[in-house]
């Protein structure tokens, strides 16, 4: 991935056509879970496990809220007729 050295604390990675502002942060992880994770994502470091572990739950949370969204207007709209009528 080779990051990009800026000041002090922060580095730069090369995204999709935009670079990503990185913090060096301390956190206080377990061990075995962490390697986990990284062997399930096939990460090559635990802070690429970390930062894609926080964009799918992210991308996850979106999902719910626009999912929540569509419910809270009424929900989408049957053109076709094909959905079962709600029971009061």
């Amino acid at each position: 991935m080779g990051g990009v050295y800026n000041s002090l604390w922060d580095y730069t990675l090369p995204g999709n056509g935009v670079e990503m502002a990185l913090t060096r942060t301390n956190l206080l992880l377990e061990t075995e879970k962490v390697r986990r994770l990284r062997k399930t994502l096939r990460s090559r470091s635990n802070s690429e496990a970390v930062r894609l572990a926080i964009d799918e739950r992210l991308a996850a949370e979106a999902g719910l809220q626009a999912l929540r969204a569509l419910r809270n207007a009424g929900g989408p709209e049957d053109v076709f007729g094909r959905a079962p009528t709600r029971k009061a």
